[in-house]
């Protein structure tokens, strides 16, 4: 069998697969969603989530950027003005307060995740008052996992200091590619020196993992270029490494269209010749290749997962935090409470406006059904284990695998003729790791029947 650094496809078989499918950061994807959830679905999942006494995470959507990266397709608020931050602050405050109170006081925060935009955005006293609510109104874990999402060009020796003082032990830091003329193209000028003393800076006040971003995919990327952002990242030397496919949406993602040049963007053979280099280079340093686009040193939580088959994933990636109720807050921000995703209103005028009216700020939402929740599972376990037991989802579930999904299993031939997956046991080969994302969407009822009807398929970003 091929080990890990020896896997890279043929040109045609990436060729074949390079299409779009979801990235199952959950399960119904978030564009089956419906306007129709309500206040009430809302209400009863939490409810639930109290009965069960199921632990919670919390995720913060901070918004805010300085400029605008040209490759970013979040949901954020371009400012240099200051007074966006106040008037932010009072209401997410607000909703951290309101919804507190429908979470039972015997619920344990186990994981806390500031996101944006850019949470260091606000400054360090911002941040002391805005957290400051937060602990005032949840119980935390003795063991709390807290994280924060950095940019290293607006981020302070001070805002980490703050931070660690208020408990974060994790950072996630963008980074995407230290080549200037790559950084230039996308509006993004970060120097290596500037990321590596902010990087010592944490070591040095207790941050026990930092992960980093990077992106393959952008303008004038070649393998030779990314060589040497790959050197520059394993003197660092994260815990964690994510490593994400460029996603060239300029229909969906206006200002890609604007400011980036198709015509800069390396082909798909050269984009896998990137990713392949990663991959050999990474783990021969020692870097557990989770999946999808996720390394981890092999003492990590999520490699330990991942051997274990503990290993989750939700709309911040991998996770440990498998048993967790996710509750979100500010503009966007995801909740997965129970069997129900909700999301939030996205522009900030109207997210105010329904925080000041004391409602839960509702944009959107799904209830799962008892079909979704065994197709998640069986999502889930391929993304974040390689491999489905069928018995254990045959006894959860009270199903004959076989029968339940006669028409998956055959679609999966196609997979198993290109040396991708063992059909029989769904054990995903070496390389059809880079293909997880394409095996997965076998089980998504909702995209299958759309391809069943003929009918418009979504737009999501390319598998590879």
């Amino acid at each position: 069998m091929k080990t890990q650094t020896q896997i890279c496809p043929s040109p045609e078989l990436l060729e074949k697969y390079a299409v779009s499918v979801p990235r199952y950061t959950s399960y119904p994807t978030a564009p089956e969603w419906k306007d129709t959830f309500t206040k009430d679905d809302f209400l009863t999942a939490c409810e639930n989530g109290n009965k069960n006494k199921s632990p919670i995470s919390l995720y913060f959507h901070l918004p805010f950027c300085e400029s605008q990266c040209y490759f970013c397709a979040c949901n954020i608020v371009i400012s240099k003005k200051r007074d966006v931050v106040e008037p932010y602050i009072k209401h997410i405050k607000k909703e951290i307060v309101r919804t507190s109170k429908l979470i039972g006081k015997n619920r344990i925060v186990e994981q806390v995740h500031l996101g944006g935009g850019t949470p260091t955005y606000f400054t360090p006293d911002e941040m002391k008052d805005f957290f400051s609510t937060v602990k005032e109104n949840f119980s935390f874990s003795e063991h709390l996992e807290a994280g924060v999402e950095v940019d290293p060009r607006v981020t302070s020796f001070e805002h980490l200091k703050v931070l660690s003082e208020l408990g974060f032990n994790r950072m996630s830091m963008g980074i995407q590619d230290f080549d200037s003329k790559v950084q230039e193209a996308v509006n993004r000028v970060q120097p290596y020196e500037q990321t590596k003393a902010l990087f010592d800076r944490a070591r040095e006040l207790g941050f026990n993992s930092i992960n980093v971003d990077l992106i393959y995919g952008l303008p004038y990327q070649s393998e030779e270029s990314f060589k040497k952002t790959i050197e520059q990242i394993i003197t660092l030397n994260p815990d964690r490494i994510a490593l994400f496919h460029y996603a060239h949406l300029p229909n969906m993602v206006p200002h890609q269209g604007k400011y980036i040049d198709s015509s800069t963007l390396p082909a798909s053979d050269e984009k896998i010749k990137i990713f392949c280099y990663a991959l050999k280079t990474l783990t021969e340093n020692g870097y557990v290749f989770i999946g999808l686009d996720h390394f981890a040193k092999p003492n990590d939580e999520l490699a330990i997962a991942r051997k274990n088959k503990t290993l989750h994933r939700n709309f911040q990636g991998y996770t440990t935090k498998s048993d967790c109720d996710l509750f979100g807050f500010g503009i966007t921000s995801i909740s997965n409470i129970q069997n129900t995703f909700s999301q939030n209103i996205k522009k900030i005028n109207p997210y105010y406006e329904s925080v000041e009216k004391d409602e839960t700020p509702l944009f959107r939402g799904f209830v799962l059904n008892q079909d979704d929740i065994l197709r998640k599972e069986v999502i889930m376990r391929i993304l974040c284990h390689g491999e489905v037991n069928k018995k254990e989802i045959e006894k959860e579930f009270n199903i004959n695998f076989d029968d339940y999904f006669a028409y998956e299993i055959d679609k999966l031939k196609e997979y198993e003729d290109e040396g991708l997956i063992d059909r029989a046991n769904i054990r995903i080969t070496p390389l059809g790791q880079l293909f997880l994302r394409n095996i997965a969407s076998t089980f998504d009822y909702y995209l299958q029947e759309t391809k069943r009807k003929n009918e418009r398929e979504k737009v999501y970003s390319k598998s590879v």
